[in-house]
């Protein structure tokens, strides 16, 4: 676990007035680091704790984040495309979305399609921590719905 953590900072480009929206479902483990990179940044961190689907919903406008980090929360909804998309246009062009899912759930190649399905483009999934997989994404300016 303890390099898990350490790797996890290298998938954050350190820029400043870095803006972050993390979603999370109760995973603890990464909130300090979280917030050590946005600090370091001297940026933005808005934090959203998953209750439910409706929990998330956004008052975002377009382009208003650089990283979108969901915290195993996709395998709790049913609207994931509709999700995965609103999360879209909350991220500015050549930004990140960071997804968090138990192993336990087999999701990596259902996430990895609704990624591709919602125009995220240079898709991969990292196994860095013991119990959970990560999936990430990029919103590329002029692919697919790129603002």
């Amino acid at each position: 676990m303890q390099k898990g953590l350490e790797l996890f900072p290298s998938l954050f480009e350190q820029s400043p007035n870095l803006t972050v929206l993390h979603v999370n479902n109760k995973i603890g483990f990464l909130n300090s680091i979280i917030e050590e990179i946005v600090n370091d940044c001297e940026g933005k961190l808005d934090y959203k704790e998953f209750i439910d689907e409706s929990s998330l919903r956004l008052r975002a406008k377009a382009r208003d984040y650089e990283y979108v980090i969901l915290g195993d929360i996709l395998d709790s909804c049913e609207n994931k495309i509709q999700l995965l998309k609103m999360y879209y246009t909350a991220l500015e062009n050549s930004a990140n979305i960071i997804v968090l899912s138990k192993k336990s759930n087999n999701s990596v190649d259902e996430i990895k399609e609704l990624l591709d399905k919602t125009y995220f483009q240079a898709i991969n999934d990292i196994d860095i921590f013991d119990d959970y997989i990560i999936v990430t994404g990029k919103k590329m300016h002029m692919w697919g719905n790129g603002l």
